[in-house]
């Protein structure tokens, strides 16, 4: 494949400079990488920057162009990585150098996602410079590795953006490229469980009661066998995921029998569970698993993650009529409909904007992400920016713009 630079930035190259800028949260923040996008990006092409900043230091970035009367669609994602942690030591390169070995291009970000970011404004670059309707956008969120306070779920809030329909690039593969265009956007609930009996010498544990963190483990052990209720399935065909025991705390040292235990657990949501009949249902099986044993307190977590619900959007919405046709051109065939294994951005967009949200079409695959030798394929940097450029295209040639959006332009 010609990898060219002469439609606009090289997205190999962009990746290279984004990856190079360390956006790690928490940690330094998306001030610099935002700036460095606007001065090299932005600028140049004479695009319309919007800076939306609820918390300092932390902005969210909209490049758009306006090419007239038309739909108008926006390409997201967000701008900070998980940090390097304590993965540092495996891996095999700089995690802050991008390095091109065998097709694969290295680096901290790569996949998720300063190479689908790099690939959508190249994407960007080309839509402004071919005549036709509508109007195209790049936004770059913070804060989306730790709950998006700073960012989705501020821009929701706030009735941001004003569009017609919305694709977040997140890599689109589990295990390998392209495995899906993700219509479901799995949701999440975290919830705690603290449990209290009486702590005491190890040596009279026999009387002093229940071990805390005994009486734990039996309710991570139902957590683990615990099937969430489901009210209506949806339309794309997937289950919750439930991970229990994701932390425990409890138990002060040897020679003490400990009481209290804290224990967190996890469901990845899907469309058709309802918050209320989940809750009660773990309400019911923290207790009958405790069986009076213990005190217990039950919290679900307040900062978005104790109930963040899956979203899902229709296959006949037009923005997936477009990214359907965009990906059989480029690719020669259309990857499954599917669900996100993971909770994206859509979880904030789709409730507050009413609006279509792809919750994953993106180079890439999510099992390197969030660990050591992160990558993504460099030819998919390439592709990706070509199905974006094509999705912008068929989408503004095809798609009605909404009341709301036409408002707003």
């Amino acid at each position: 494949m010609e990898h060219s630079s002469a439609h606009g930035p090289d997205p190999l190259q962009l990746t290279a400079d984004l990856v190079g800028i360390d956006s790690h949260n928490p940690g330094p923040g998306e001030a610099a990488i935002s700036d460095f996008v606007v001065e090299h990006v932005a600028i140049p092409l004479g695009a319309e920057v919007t800076r939306f900043e609820p918390v300092p230091g932390r902005p969210n970035v909209m490049l758009t162009i306006d090419r007239g009367p038309g739909p108008h669609l926006v390409l997201s994602g967000h701008l900070d990585t998980k940090p390097v942690g304590d993965a540092g030591p495996l891996w095999n390169t700089d995690p802050l150098t991008l390095v091109v070995d065998d097709g694969l291009a290295y680096g901290l970000g790569a996949s998720d996602m300063k190479g689908p970011i790099a690939s959508m404004l190249t994407a960007l670059h080309r839509f402004a410079g071919r005549d036709g309707p509508g109007k195209a956008s790049v936004l770059l969120t913070a804060d989306e590795e730790v709950a998006s306070a700073a960012g989705a779920a501020a821009l929701a809030a706030a009735g941001q953006p004003r569009c017609d329909a919305l694709v977040i690039g997140e890599p689109s593969g589990a295990d390998r490229p392209w495995e899906m265009i993700a219509l479901v956007s799995r949701g999440i609930c975290c919830v705690e469980i603290e449990l209290t009996t009486t702590q005491g010498h190890s040596g009279l544990s026999e009387l002093r009661g229940p071990n805390a963190v005994v009486v734990a483990a039996d309710v991570v052990r139902a957590f683990h066998e615990f099937s969430p209720p489901v009210a209506v399935p949806g339309p794309i065909n997937c289950a919750p995921t439930v991970n229990a025991g994701v932390t425990v705390s409890g138990g002060v040292g040897f020679g003490t029998s400990p009481g209290r235990c804290v224990v967190g657990c996890e469901i990845r949501l899907v469309p058709g569970m309802d918050q209320a009949e989940v809750e009660a249902a773990i309400r019911t099986l923290v207790h009958d698993a405790v069986a009076g044993r213990a005190e217990v307190a039950i919290r679900f977590l307040d900062d978005g993650r104790g109930w963040a619900a899956a979203t899902v959007v229709a296959p006949d919405e037009q923005v997936v009529v477009s990214a359907r046709r965009a990906c059989r051109e480029v690719l020669g065939a259309e990857p499954p409909l599917d669900a996100y294994p993971g909770t994206t951005e859509a979880s904030h967009f789709i409730p507050a904007l009413g609006i279509p949200v792809i919750a994953s079409l993106g180079p890439g695959w999510l099992s390197v992400a969030h660990g050591p030798n992160e990558c993504v394929g460099v030819d998919q940097l390439y592709e990706a920016a070509s199905i974006y450029h094509l999705l912008l295209e068929d989408f503004c040639a095809a798609a009605e713009p909404t009341t709301s959006s036409t408002n707003h332009r």
